[in-house]
This record gives structure tokens, C-alpha cells and sequence, in this order.
């Protein structure tokens, strides 16, 4: 660990806070998967996710203590029971696993691009080494399994196009072009998002404590299936076939593994990499109908979000990002 090193920038402070969050909450959840797994085949992939987790929070403890920053509370043991009943398959832990994978991939990549410190870009540099091994494990288990979900395929081109006509971007009238490759992927990606989402949702809907929280969780199920059968229609009407609709096996019980806090702190999350995949689907689309499809898909997805933070706000359970002194308050402090 650097010692004498420049302070932590804004953007290492936010990647460390997050990362902490996202790993505390990760350790609860794996811990009742893999204390609730019935495949042999599915132990070792869920004890390896809660060994690297773990392994994060004692660097980033390390780290924090050295820099005398305050530690996150976070999740504890107060935020999981071990001894609640399954709630959802083993080949659900896969395509969670696979999920927060991907997501882990895209939140370390930035966040040792953006890290100024050598320290703060080997943790991440490691932390992203993890994630790759633990998404190439979790692919290949659920290959071998027959549970993986591939992107749509297409035919191979046969010569290299330009465009002549500026109806390549699209028109909102009228029949409209092929969808090209980079388009189809990103539909694809995120039907199966919206299936994981799904499954997550109706879970935890079903086993809430709080009528309001399940009625969110509900809403959220809604969102994700809407969401999803729009995705799904694009790539009907353009003749593509789409990934798999299955969604996970959901147990009849009604005892909470998690918390209501952790519950909604992963429907955030969710949101929030939901909201990042409608961002890159609009960037990547050029036809005018799919970006003004996303655009109003992010509406729908931000507005859910916002519900879901007044929740976590109302019962007290949003715990702050590290944000700027507000200069404003200090300078009205002690003023007749």
C-alpha cells in the first residue's frame, strides 16, 4: 500500500464506496445460496464469489483505515437468514452470478480507468482480474449445464457495404432497415437483464415484509416484463430470433432470506446497470426508432429508480455516497 501518496480523487473515493456496498451485499446473498444449493455442481462457483467478495472488503478496510476515511456500514449478518428456505433455483445463482459478473466487469474497468493513485490501480486491476476469472468460470458452468443464453445469431456478411442512402439512420414512417449486428446484441442483452430482473423481482415481491416494498417489487416485475416483450418484438419484426424467455424456478416460500433493505438496495442496483445498458443500446443504435425507443425506456426505468430510493430514503436505509462539502450550509453556520 502507497504511503505519503497524493489524497484519494473524488472518482477513487466513489469507486472504493461502491465497491464496498456492492461486495457486502453480495456476501449475504451468496451466503444463502450457497448455504441453500442443492447441485454439486453449483457449490464451488458460489463458495469462489464469496471468497473473492470477502477478500475485496479486507483490502478496501485496509485501504479506508490507512486513508482515515469513515467505513461503510454497509450489509451485515442483520441483512441475511441463513435459515430462511430456498427462494430460487440453483440455475438462478448461475444467471445472477452471471449478471452481477458482467456488471462487475463494466464497474471495474472504470473504475481503474478513472483511478489516479498506483495503489488504487492495482486494487482495481486485481479486483478486475477476479471478476474475469469468475465470469469465465460461471460461462463455462453453465455451458456444460446447457443454461447458457447466447445472443441472437445471424448470417456471416458476404462483402463489405457503405451506406448510399441517409435512410440508414431510419425514419419513424415506413418500413425500416435490417437491424445491424451491434443493435441485435444490445436487445439481446437486454432481454436477458429484463429476465433476470424478472425473476428477482416476483422472488422478492413474494417474500417482503412490507406491503409497500412488495407492491414495488411487483411494479418492478411489471417494468422488466414490459420492457423486455418490446425488446423482443424489435427482433421479431425484423425476422431475428430472440434469447430464451425461461425464466428461473421461484420456490412457494414466504420467508425472507434477505433483509427489505438489501431487497431494495439490489433493485437499485439493478436499476441502475439497467439504466447504464439503455445508455449504451441508444448510443450504439442508429436507427432513429431504437433511440427513441431507449430514450423512453430510460424514462420509465428512472422513474422506478427514484420510487426506489424514496423507499430506501423513507425508512431510513439510504446510506449516503461520499459527496462535496456544501459550502453554502457552512457559510450560514453560526451567522445572526
Amino acid at each position: 500500500m502507497v504511503t505519503n501518496a497524493p489524497k484519494l480523487t473524488s472518482a477513487e473515493i466513489a469507486m472504493i464506496w461502491n465497491t464496498y456496498m456492492g461486495d457486502t451485499m453480495a456476501i449475504c446473498v451468496l451466503k444463502h445460496f450457497l448455504n441453500t444449493t442443492e447441485d454439486k455442481d453449483v457449490e464451488p462457483i458460489l463458495r469462489y464469489a464469496l471468497e473473492l467478495s470477502e477478500q475485496h472488503i479486507q483490502v478496501i478496510k485496509s485501504l479506508l483505515s490507512i486513508e482515515k476515511l469513515p467505513i461503510p456500514h454497509g450489509f451485515n449478518e442483520d441483512d441475511v437468514d441463513l435459515e430462511a428456505p430456498k427462494l430460487f433455483s440453483d440455475v438462478s445463482y448461475l444467471r445472477y452470478i452471471h449478471h452481477m459478473g458482467r456488471s462487475g466487469l463494466s464497474s471495474y474497468s472504470l473504475a481503474r480507468a478513472v483511478a489516479a493513485r498506483k495503489d488504487t490501480r492495482k486494487i482495481f486491476h486485481h479486483f478486475l482480474r477476479d471478476a474475469e476469472k469468475l465470469f469465465d468460470k460461471n460461462v463455462e458452468i453453465m455451458q456444460e449445464k446447457g443454461v447458457f443464453i447466447r445472443a441472437p445469431y445471424i448470417d456471416y456478411p458476404g462483402e463489405i457495404e457503405y451506406a448510399d442512402d441517409v435512410k440508414f439512420l431510419g425514419e419513424f414512417l415506413g418500413k425500416p432497415r435490417p437491424l445491424l449486428a451491434i443493435e441485435i446484441a444490445h436487445l439481446g442483452t437486454n432481454i436477458e437483464v429484463s429476465n433476470v430482473a424478472k425473476t428477482l423481482f416476483l422472488g422478492f415481491s413474494q417474500v417482503a415484509r412490507s406491503h409497500e416494498i412488495s407492491d414495488y417489487f411487483k411494479k418492478g416485475y411489471t417494468v422488466a416484463k414490459k420492457h423486455g416483450e418490446e425488446f423482443m418484438t424489435v427482433l421479431r419484426d425484423d425476422d431475428v430470433s430472440s434469447p430464451s424467455t425461461w425464466d428461473s424456478t421461484i420456490t412457494d416460500s414466504t420467508d425472507a432470506p434477505f433483509s427489505d433493505k438489501l431487497m431494495l438496495f439490489q433493485a437499485n442496483i439493478l436499476s441502475a446497470f439497467g439504466i447504464g445498458d439503455y445508455g449504451l443500446g441508444m448510443a450504439a443504435s442508429l436507427r432513429k426508432d431504437l433511440a427513441a425507443m431507449y430514450a423512453r425506456l430510460l424514462v420509465d426505468l428512472g422513474l422506478f429508480a427514484e420510487k426506489g430510493a424514496k423507499l430506501m430514503i423513507k425508512h431510513g436505509w439510504f446510506e449516503k455516497p461520499p459527496q462535496s462539502l456544501d459550502r453554502e450550509k457552512l457559510r450560514t453556520m453560526n451567522k445572526n
